[in-house]
């Protein structure tokens, strides 16, 4: 893998497959300001091209390695984190994000970058012409719902961040209560627009040529809107549980993807080419391969999707690696399972088996989800199924399974020690009417499943919820980090430090304790 990461300054262009759309934008992070007259002889609605490449995975544009980027800014945290998947590299020297150590700023500093330099400046030149009556509101209600993708993963990586006031003279950071907050303002009003033009429009295809994920079906964006405040609603059950059932009530009211053909994926379309990166981290950089929990939990569960997700290993069957081994031989290792991904496969945003499982939980919690929590829960397995191209029926006798547990981890890789690990994980699959907990546990370990390989967004439901038991590194060369506890945000870019001190030193008070991966955030309140 290569490292070349560069803070963009001043005016830079930004290129998202074939189209070329010109946007100001600044790595200074003390102002993040744009010259909103830079991009007014251009076709404005192409940067809705550049947000989605850029806006949920660092993947579209060509002044740096968009792999590079996906990798140092997802895979290296969220995939590893999650439990999803395992690297197997000896970078810096041993000293990286995946024994718990983030000293080099090239890995830290990738996600935060990506959305100040990359996503945000689009969103403000849109902005700017919406203001100007440039562009109609329904397109700007498609900018913010990528803005907000964008975003709440900065501060679910990080925690408070420079967000209300971008594109003024001054842009502080905030908590990440007053940022979520600011992302239910901002999915509302888009929700509230969207309603209004596909109820008068409904045919109306305005972003045909350059929405990469709905082809321009707003009907298609607005369950998107709704399905994406249900999932920050859960998020903050713990720290505000009043507003998290207002907000998730109302986003099920308001209607949520309910079928495979509503799921938000990333893909190549007309002139626009989606390579995706994940091919080229298992394939070329020999750099990702199944974890040990993936390994115990769906080899324990016998489970369909297994070939879906995963290629079998040189030996045969299905099986990982564990995570956190400190200055592994790369040999030892390629054999293991790989991620079933190809440069044509589409990235993953959110599915709609993801929402299935987010009633569930509602339900779980007595809330109005329009079902009960099995419904949702078998739901959610048939659709995670339906996703991945195999039969209801299917779906249907996994589901009613309730012998098979996860396994213990058995290292068959050619290293001279062995990290053999003892099942953590004991819940059943079929639903059983038991405590809160019991089904909380059963609800998210079958969505953890259901989501792979979205990494980032697996990590922060384990952080929220505790589920599921995933296997600690096995070799932590952090200071502060409890390995039990693992791993709970990623620290403030290096960046920032260099360039924004006096800012930095504000989040850290509002951080509530260390710039320290063992912090907590705002909503990890359980």
């Amino acid at each position: 893998m290569k490292l070349n990461i560069k803070q963009i300054k001043n005016s830079c262009l930004v290129l998202a497959a074939s189209c070329m759309a010109a946007t100001a934008c600044t790595g200074d992070f003390e102002s993040f300001n744009t010259d909103p007259n830079s991009a007014q002889t251009m076709d404005l609605t192409m940067l809705i091209t550049t947000m989605e490449m850029d806006a949920v995975f660092p993947c579209g544009g060509s002044d740096t390695d968009p792999v590079n980027r996906y990798q140092t800014g997802f895979n290296m945290f969220g995939d590893n984190y999650a439990g999803y998947m395992a690297a197997y590299h000896d970078w810096s020297g041993g000293r990286n994000p995946l024994v718990y150590v983030m000293d080099n700023a090239s890995y830290r500093d990738t996600n935060f970058e990506v959305a100040f330099t990359r996503v945000m400046p689009s969103w403000l030149t849109l902005k700017y012409a919406h203001d100007s009556g440039q562009i109609s509101d329904d397109i700007f209600a498609v900018a913010n719902i990528l803005k907000v993708m964008s975003l709440h993963r900065v501060t679910d990586m990080y925690g408070p961040a420079p967000v209300t006031h971008f594109g003024e003279s001054r842009n502080p950071y905030e908590s990440e209560e007053t940022c979520y907050k600011h992302y239910f303002e901002v999915l509302n009003d888009a929700i509230a627009v969207l309603t209004d033009f596909v109820a008068g429009s409904p045919d109306a295809r305005p972003l045909s040529k350059v929405d990469a994920v709905y082809g321009g079906d707003y009907s298609k964006w607005l369950k998107l809107a709704n399905s994406v405040k249900l999932r920050l609603a859960m998020r903050i059950v713990y720290v505000e549980p009043q507003l998290a059932q207002q907000y998730a009530t109302e986003a099920v009211e308001s209607g949520v993807m309910e079928s495979a053909d509503d799921s938000a994926t990333l893909k190549s379309y007309l002139n626009i080419t989606v390579n995706n990166p994940l091919k080229t981290i298992w394939d070329g950089y020999n750099d990702a391969r199944m974890s040990a929990t993936m390994d115990s939990y769906m080899n324990g569960y016998q489970d369909p999707r297994l070939a879906a997700y995963f290629q079998t290993a040189a030996a045969g069957g299905y099986h990982g690696v564990a995570n956190g081994i400190y200055m592994p031989k790369q040999d030892d290792y390629k054999g293991m399972s790989a991620p079933n991904v190809a440069e044509s496969t589409p990235v993953r945003w959110m599915m709609a088996s993801e929402v299935a499982f987010l009633r569930a939980e509602g339900a779980a919690r007595n809330w109005q989800m329009g079902g009960t929590a099995e419904s949702f829960y078998n739901r959610g397995i048939e659709l995670s199924f339906t996703e991945n191209n195999l039969s209801a029926a299917a779906a249907a006798t996994y589901a009613g399974n309730s012998s098979l547990r996860p396994i213990d981890f058995t290292d068959t890789s050619d290293a001279a020690t062995k990290y053999n690990i003892s099942a953590l994980g004991t819940i059943t699959i079929k639903w059983e009417d038991g405590g809160f907990e019991e089904q909380l546990e059963r609800i998210i370990t079958q969505k953890w499943i259901a989501m792979f390989p979205n990494g980032q967004e697996a990590w922060s439901e384990f952080r929220r919820t505790g589920y599921p038991r995933i296997f600690p590194v096995r070799n932590n060369q952090s200071t502060d980090i409890n390995t039990e506890t693992q791993i709970r945000r990623v620290i403030f870019p290096q960046s920032e430090y260099s360039n924004n001190l006096t800012a930095v030193n504000r989040a850290i008070s509002l951080l509530g304790g260390p710039d320290s991966g063992a912090t907590k955030l705002w909503w990890d309140k359980k």
